[in-house]
């Protein structure tokens, strides 16, 4: 068949486009970025194309299928919502009709429904309105509603990667909404199946991976993938999520707003899940799916040491603070750091008890990171640091601008600790997730 491909040069459309040619088809890919020839065709829904128009183009290419994979997280400038997910869509169907395209798959979003928190979501509402214009149409058509799409050019996985990388990770309440993570390569394969399905067909289909997961399992899979160290989880409540997601919006990116946190506390489950039936197999498991296409996150935090390094500098950073802690504790006066809690206002007994305090706490961190390293440690040392430093800048100015630079001999002091939290545990750490992955019995993968 000869098909053609709308926001081919997208994450969605290029594996469409790539699942098509490999089994056979003629693919028309068309796009923005494109231009005019005998495979590619320009495409740009910011701008009104009457469907006559549409039909000429469709007829001169001798199109037999259109699959519609266009779509935006965040409008912007010239780019609607109105526009790209309905006029736009709506006019190339109504042109394909005209010019006797038998079928048209239409790549929406789940989530898309008549409810009214879905009419209230401009995201979800403009994909709801090009489906239902597609349904009136005389001819097969198949709405596709993935779940959560990640792979390769997916920008919200490279985001969840991102995420999932960081050392501390911010959890949208609890993070226990549901998810169900669905591989480009397999949604591409269901377009793919629904060209070839023989037949009529006016259907909605809603797709994910194999089973349900929370979004905090879901940012599991991505770390463990990465090969990164256990990470400290931080509940933030919902309202504060979209306060953060409203203030990104000015920022140059495409990916994190207040449609994606509403989206996502909607929840991503396919009811029914379809993907089994068109794919006429489980969908692999996120896990399976990011073994063999590894997520790539916008920030690469990945650290690794060998068992060696890791050690030398555990040991370092674990003499720094039982150091500190034996000379304060045997020589207050002549380390100077009774006096320097006089500055903050600790003199006599309060004085000593912070310093005992403080050597304490030393001690622990130092035995701490020599016997149990792990995220939780780190983040305290990381914290002990950066308050013992403005404390310090605080009450001692002197400090700061001394030449033997006590203050800020702390920055390699931080990096250091920073380092040993990113890498990943270098004793008794497991195989690789794709080894494990590859040897699971009986698991069928489409990728080989």
């Amino acid at each position: 068949m000869r098909v053609l491909v709308a926001g081919a040069s997208g994450c969605v459309g290029h594996a469409v486009v790539r699942a098509l040619r490999s089994r056979g088809h003629k693919v028309i890919a068309a796009g923005r970025g494109l231009t005019d020839s005998a495979n590619t065709l320009h495409l740009d829904y910011s701008h009104a194309v009457n469907p006559t128009q549409w039909s000429q183009r469709l007829r001169e290419r001798h199109i037999d299928a259109v699959v519609n994979c266009v779509g935006i997280l965040m409008p912007s400038t010239g780019q609607s919502f109105e526009r790209i997910h309905t006029q736009g869509p709506i006019e190339l169907f109504r042109g394909a009709v005209a010019a006797g395209v038998t079928r048209v798959v239409q790549i929406s979003a789940l989530g898309v429904g008549a409810d009214a928190d879905s009419v209230a979501t401009p995201y979800l509402h403009s994909k709801l309105l090009a489906d239902e214009a597609l349904a009136t149409l005389a001819l097969g058509w198949a709405v596709l509603r993935p779940s959560l799409i990640y792979g390769p050019g997916s920008q919200s996985a490279a985001l969840f990667a991102t995420l999932a990388s960081m050392p501390i990770i911010a959890l949208p309440g609890r993070g226990e909404q549901s998810v169900q993570p669905i591989h480009v390569y397999e949604v591409a394969e269901a377009v793919a199946r629904l060209i070839e399905q023989p037949g009529a067909l006016a259907d909605v289909f809603e797709i994910g991976g194999v089973i349900a997961l929370s979004y905090r399992e879901m940012l599991g899979h991505y770390r463990e993938a990465m090969g990164l160290s256990p990470a400290l989880w931080l509940p933030v409540p919902m309202a504060m999520m979209r306060a953060s997601a409203w203030a990104c919006e000015a920022l140059p990116q495409k990916v994190f707003c207040r449609d994606t946190i509403n989206l996502l506390a909607r929840g991503h489950l396919p009811l029914p899940n379809s993907a089994h039936a068109l794919l006429d197999r489980s969908p692999s498991s996120l896990a399976q799916g990011l073994a063999v296409t590894p997520p790539q996150p916008l920030v690469d935090l990945q650290v690794h040491l060998s068992p060696t390094v890791s050690l030398l500098l555990r040991s370092s950073l674990a003499l720094m603070w039982i150091y500190t802690a034996l000379v304060a504790l045997w020589w207050p006066e002549e380390s100077g750091v009774l006096k320097l809690l006089a500055l903050g206002g600790f003199s006599g007994g309060s004085g000593t008890a912070a310093m005992l305090f403080s050597c304490t706490l030393n001690t622990v961190l130092g035995v701490w990171t020599l016997k149990r390293p792990g995220p939780l440690v780190y983040a305290l040392q990381f914290g002990a640091v950066l308050g013992y430093t403005a404390a310090a800048a605080c009450f001692a100015p002197a400090i700061a601008i001394d030449h033997w630079g006590p203050l800020v001999k702390n920055v390699p002091v931080l990096g250091l600790i920073m380092l040993l939290w990113l890498a990943p545990p270098s004793v008794g750490r497991a195989a690789p997730l794709r080894t494990r992955v590859a040897a699971l019995p009986g698991q069928r993968s489409v990728w080989g």
